[in-house]
């Protein structure tokens, strides 16, 4: 028996197998991803469905901040969470993408196109969707 044991520890450290921790499903947390990744999605909505004369950056601002805010909730909770390191960089994306096209829109020296506006909402799309199927997987593991 503690010959397979030391076996066992040998050809663990010969292929140098890493077990990883993940941290446990939260089906509130899943929920707040779904509803920023909402919240981003409809404010590119509603921009694509209002004329060009009324994209005005000032207008659309305190929906920008709750949306960021949210962003910073949830990059908070994950950096909280025990054996999360993985899912931070998919969020350190979404954050990069947001405040990038946040600061394209508020320094647009005329108003955002509808296809700059369908660019930013297919990105953001994108970059949260890894991060809703890890949360998912987590509930499946």
């Amino acid at each position: 028996n503690m010959l397979r044991l030391l076996l066992l520890l040998l050809l663990l450290s010969i292929t140098q197998c890493r077990l990883t921790r993940l941290p446990a499903y939260d089906p509130e947390l899943y929920q707040q991803i779904i509803t920023a990744a909402g919240k981003t999605d409809k404010l590119y909505i509603d921009l694509r469905l209002a004329q060009p004369a009324q994209r005005k950056y000032e207008q659309y601002s305190r929906r920008y901040a709750t949306i960021e805010k949210s962003i910073r909730i949830l990059s908070l909770q994950y950096e909280a969470r025990p054996f999360n390191s993985r899912f931070l960089p998919i969020l350190a994306n979404i954050d990069t993408l947001f405040h990038r096209y946040r600061e394209e829109h508020r320094l647009h020296p005329s108003q955002p196109s509808n296809a700059e506006l369908l660019i930013y909402q297919t990105y953001l799309r994108s970059a949260w969707k890894p991060l809703m199927i890890a949360e998912q997987a987590l509930k499946n593991n």
